[in-house]
């Protein structure tokens, strides 16, 4: 081969390189920017859909964020419980949930999390700042209601979210974490299928204000005791492995159960046994509020 072949060749495999890494890094970028930002979906549905009264609320973080809310009151209870959605939700997307607790006699309370739904922010945390909503919101709650008892049921972000705060505060009495992640870099690394977006993309993200290290569920799930935990994990998650769930049990303490729900995709071993999973999370408030 001449030397100007190999010049063309080597201009070849330089380009294509460029290209790789352009790419590559473009849509690392855009992965980080949807997960800091995401888009907010519109609240399309109240509690009255569901044919339960509420009011509706407006409370601060305790950095000043504005978050909206909803307090749907059953007059025959003293327990309340959160439901926190998930990343990218709002709490429209969980008022199903708050129905069956109601229904069987629970007060509940929906938010929606800062830069989601109705509230302020423009930036999303994946658990590390929505710790502070939570902690806001049980503030809320126990000034407005004084429930005796006060549990919370999260979901994949609000799961988490969920976990690390019960580890903060003695005020949750019961966490029920569904498709709860242990680690948001694993998480983000996860979803961007291949390691070397998952990088560049956790990279990203910190450079835009997000913080890795903080408010990890793995670190502070041993701390939630002695209240009590509920972990639910489905084993067809593409978003969070069932070794999270395994891995927030096995360092949990006592009390705590773990369910793995066959076939369940990502937040969604309601619709896959729906029977079965408000048998299991009433008696597990039943329980834990006893």
């Amino acid at each position: 081969m001449n030397a100007g072949k190999r010049l063309e060749l080597l201009k070849t495999a330089v380009m294509v390189l460029i290209v790789v890494v352009f790419f590559t890094t473009a849509i690392s970028f855009y992965s980080s920017y949807s997960i800091v930002h995401p888009p907010k979906r519109p609240v399309t549905i109240t509690p009255s859909h569901y044919g339960m009264d509420y009011e509706s609320t407006i409370f601060s973080s305790s950095d000043g964020m504005r978050l909206k809310g909803w307090l749907i009151l059953n007059n025959e209870s003293q327990s309340l419980v959160i439901v926190c959605h998930g990343h990218g939700s709002n709490k429209g997307n969980v008022l199903g949930m708050a129905e069956f607790l109601y229904r069987n006699g629970h007060s509940t309370f929906l938010f929606d999390f800062r830069a989601h739904g109705e509230s302020e922010g423009g930036l999303a945390t994946l658990g590390w700042l929505e710790t502070n909503d939570l902690k806001a919101a049980i503030e809320y709650v126990k000034k407005r209601v004084n429930p005796d008892n006060i549990g919370v049921l999260g979901f994949s972000m609000g799961g988490a979210t969920a976990i690390t705060t019960a580890g903060q505060t003695n005020d949750i009495k019961a966490v029920v974490a569904d498709s709860a992640f242990a680690d948001r870099s694993k998480l983000i690394t996860k979803a961007t299928h291949l390691p070397p977006f998952g990088y560049l993309t956790v990279l990203f993200a910190r450079m835009q204000g997000m913080n890795m290290d903080e408010n990890l569920p793995v670190n502070y799930v041993g701390k939630v005791s002695p209240n009590a935990l509920l972990i639910i994990q489905g084993d067809k998650d593409h978003l969070v492995d069932v070794e999270d769930g395994e891995l927030l049990y096995d360092k949990a303490k006592e009390p705590k159960e773990l369910w793995l729900v066959s076939n369940a995709p990502h937040v969604g071993a309601y619709h896959k046994e729906r029977s079965e999973y408000e048998r299991r999370v009433l008696e597990f408030f039943a329980n834990s509020f006893s």
